[in-house]
């Protein structure tokens, strides 16, 4: 057993580490001085050609990307974003005892403004009215952040340059640090010459353009704002290096991905993106500041947790299409938003009818081919929401063309499953959904993780959770799968083979997972190692000590952090979240990410509809199971038994590693549960066939197991082994 968990985790780091470690990236600057134009609310769908003609020429010769504005709120306000963009972190202001409102020489909010928009930073009013000298005085005498649960630490950015130049009310709160160096104006130059004076003053410049907050002429605010650039570009030295970006939302009800465009000497026309997307064109508000200090040849603090941007990834030509593919972005991202609650509450009613109905059919003692129908078409609802997404179903104004695309995945999984020539096995049909689930998300991830972005039970960017890899649920789902598909080849296989079928199906597994650059999931690799090594433990019949759990779980973290060491060794440019948390321990930082991660998966825990289906799962399969259940035949069948065992641990371990982990277990329920429902319609399942052991080796236990009882004088002198079996 040691060789073979050895060999496993062997495999899966010589496979991960290939390509070896690259070289270190280099702190040479770039740029002699960066401009930051922070304008909120700034959005693709603002940007043409005739309406906003100097954006975009900046656009057209520089790089551009839709910008995720998430900080430590969910809806990131005016004063949120100028927080998070000093810190390099997600950040939040965090309002005084007593409002800056009532603040001396503090023009008061609009009466009409509701006091939640206020309390979220969403003021309106808050470019125009704040008094700097008010404002730098409450930053002293209060903090700006509420809590340390992304350990941000505000006006990093200005201690960082030592020297910098604020234009406007808003960069205060970007720059603003006990002894750093900075210098507010709060009315911007007039000329392009005045310009060159103020950008030559420090190598940081960064400037507010506010006139979209608030604005009721949309298009005279663009035109305003349009026109405030290029007097601003005309004055840029030529080493200068301009970043504009969509700093916030302006409302309370509106989240967006905005508006980055990087432009200046060595920077190619292009998509950006950055290490902690990991994919282009999206980049983050955090990464900003890093960014800045990059170009200047500056290191980024500790506490800044964003990522230089990487320009010059490949775009369509002409412009045009580029920003239209960019606005498409928004477009899905919020027309994904807007559902998901709603589909979220549809599915868990739906999964909790299909069992409570399925029940009652099973209980009744006539098993239906119509419930099993409709158990295997709800199975196939999981992997046919990504397949959806093959289809631009956002554009359109209704959500009828996603239903009906889902819909028309389910009935073809279903069809594909019922019609074929497996469906004359016992539980053939089943295995084609398991097989199409597996194909669809392994696929997916290996291609660039298409299917998950924006779908309903994907990630979305603007939240800015994951913007590739395997989520929480599409890894749920995906271990389900990978763990039922390997029971099914295990099953099949020359019994002498069979051990290296399932060391080739958790390498692959773990590999496809844990992969930067592929599923890049941390905890999807510490929960699918122990899964498969109980998975192991129960088809070599060894009993599960605690000894043998304690062992899957440190073979867990040592692939793991095998993972994140070949990672970490790459250049920070190009490294995962994998990567990083590796030097955020080093550096001890990481104390905040794991206390931030066990506090969301608490709170989620606690409030999400998700948790609902925990006792309808568990007592669903506690029925199917128990002894004179349905399914307690399965049980017999040591293959099975040990996918369903490694299942049931794949899910708990990734309940229990992971931020949102009640996802986990639940994502793989809605692909289990309902196969279960389907298979036990189906009636008695054969137990296990004996004969052999795992070796093919016709050993004297299963010869005798194989004779008659013989009983002398009343003595049973042959049975089979009431001991259980041995270590």
């Amino acid at each position: 057993m040691r060789r073979w968990l050895l060999g496993s985790v062997s495999a899966v780091l010589a496979l991960l580490g290939a390509s070896g470690p690259a070289a270190a990236a280099t702190d040479e600057a770039t740029a002699e001085h960066v401009v930051i134009v922070a304008v909120p609310g700034l959005v693709w769908a603002d940007v043409s050609q005739r309406g906003t003609p100097q954006l975009w020429s900046a656009a057209e010769t520089g790089s551009i990307g839709a910008l995720t504005v998430r900080s430590a709120r969910s809806v990131t306000c005016v004063l949120d974003g100028w927080v998070t963009l000093g810190a390099g972190n997600r950040a939040r202001f965090n309002l005084p005892p007593e409002p800056l409102s009532a603040q001396p020489d503090v023009v008061p909010p609009d009466p009409g403004v509701p006091p939640e928009a206020v309390l979220a930073g969403c003021l309106p009013q808050e470019e125009a009215g704040m008094n700097l000298t008010a404002v730098v005085s409450v930053l002293d005498e209060f903090p700006v952040v509420s809590d340390d649960a992304y350990g941000a630490r505000p006006g990093e950015l200005g201690a960082a340059v030592n020297c910098a130049t604020g234009v406007g009310r808003g960069p205060v709160l970007a720059l603003h640090h006990a002894g750093a160096q900075t210098e507010l104006l709060t009315n911007p130059p007039g000329s392009s010459t005045g310009w060159t004076r103020v950008v030559s003053q420090c190598p940081l410049t960064v400037v507010s353009m506010p006139e979209l907050i608030g604005a009721v002429d949309r298009d005279g605010a663009l035109t305003t704002l349009d026109e405030r650039l290029g007097i601003l570009r005309g004055g840029l030295p030529p080493a200068a290096e301009l970043i504009i970006v969509g700093s916030s939302e302006t409302g309370v009800n509106t989240s967006s991905l905005h508006v980055a465009i990087d432009v200046g000497p060595g920077i190619e026309p292009g998509y950006l993106t950055s290490a902690s997307t990991g994919r282009a064109p999206y980049v983050q508000l955090i990464d900003v500041a890093p960014t800045a200090l990059d170009r200047l040849g500056l290191d980024s603090p500790t506490s800044m947790v964003g990522q230089p941007f990487q320009p010059g990834q490949s775009r369509p030509e002409p412009l045009a299409e580029a920003v239209a593919a960019l606005t498409d972005a928004n477009v899905a991202a919020r027309a994904q938003g807007s559902l998901t609650t709603t589909f979220f509450w549809w599915l868990v009613v739906l999964t909790a009818a299909l069992c409570l109905a399925c029940l009652l059919v099973l209980r009744a003692g006539t098993p239906l081919k119509v419930a099993r129908v409709v158990a295997l078409v709800v199975a196939t609802l999981p992997v046919a929401t990504f397949l959806a997404n093959l289809v631009p179903w956002w554009r359109t104004a209704t959500p009828m063309l996603l239903a009906a695309l889902v819909a028309v995945a389910m009935v073809a999984i279903s069809a594909l499953a019922l019609a074929g020539p497996w469906r004359s096995r016992p539980l053939g049909p089943e295995l084609v959904v398991v097989t199409v689930t597996l194909a669809t998300l392994a696929g997916d991830v290996l291609l660039g993780s298409r299917l998950q972005l924006a779908s309903l039970l994907g990630y979305n960017p603007i939240v800015a959770g994951r913007f590739t890899g395997f989520g929480n649920i599409p890894f749920g789902i995906f271990a389900a799968s990978a763990l039922l598909f390997s029971a099914a080849l295990v099953r099949i296989a020359p019994p002498a083979r069979k051990r290296i079928v399932l060391v080739a199906a958790a390498v692959a597994a773990v590999s496809v997972t844990g992969a930067p650059g592929l599923g890049s999931d941390f905890g999807g690799v510490l929960a699918l190692v122990p899964a498969f090594f109980v998975f192991g433990l129960v088809l070599l019949r060894l009993r599960p000590s605690p000894a043998r759990l304690g062992l899957a779980g440190l073979a867990g973290a040592v692939v793991v952090t095998g993972i994140a060491m070949l990672d970490y060794l790459r250049p920070a440019s190009e490294q995962t979240h994998l990567g990083r948390f590796i030097g955020q321990l080093l550096d001890g930082s990481a104390r905040t990410i794991v206390q931030r991660k066990a506090e969301a998966n608490i709170g989620i825990l606690l409030h999400s509809p998700l948790s609902l289906l925990i006792p309808v799962f568990a007592v669903t399969l506690w029925l199917l199971l128990r002894p004179g259940g349905q399914l307690h035949g399965l049980l017999d069948q040591r293959e099975i038994r040990a996918g369903l065992s490694g299942v049931a641990v794949a899910g708990l371990v990734g309940f229990l590693v992971n931020d949102s982990g009640i996802a986990v277990p639940v994502a793989a329920g809605w692909l289990f549960v309902p196969l279960a429902l389907s298979a036990a319609t189906v009636g008695h399942h054969p137990a296990e066939p004996r004969g052999t052991d795992d070796s093919g080796v016709d050993t004297p236990r299963d010869r005798r197991s194989r004779e008659p009882d013989r009983r002398i004088e009343g003595v049973t002198v042959n049975s089979r082994d009431s001991a259980g079996p041995a270590d």
